[in-house]
């Protein structure tokens, strides 16, 4: 549930009246737009920098390894 948002300006006056139905709007917009940008990524195949791997495994040896690649 949203409710209408009021922005004043610096004198204490109404400067804009967000409403309901427009930030509802929006936040679906946005959902839906970050839901169709983490599946473009989801595809990519994630790389460790193979230094990086060796320096992990060094400082913290007892975590157990996930692999990415």
């Amino acid at each position: 549930m949203l409710f209408p948002v009021t922005i004043y300006n610096a004198e204490g006056k109404v400067k804009k009246v967000l409403s309901e139905k427009m930030l509802h709007e929006r936040h679906w917009k946005l959902f839906l737009e970050s839901k169709t940008l983490s599946f473009v990524t989801k595809s990519k195949k994630r790389e460790m920098l193979k230094g990086l791997k060796e320096k992990l495994d060094r400082e913290f040896p007892d975590i157990p390894v996930h692999h990415y690649q």
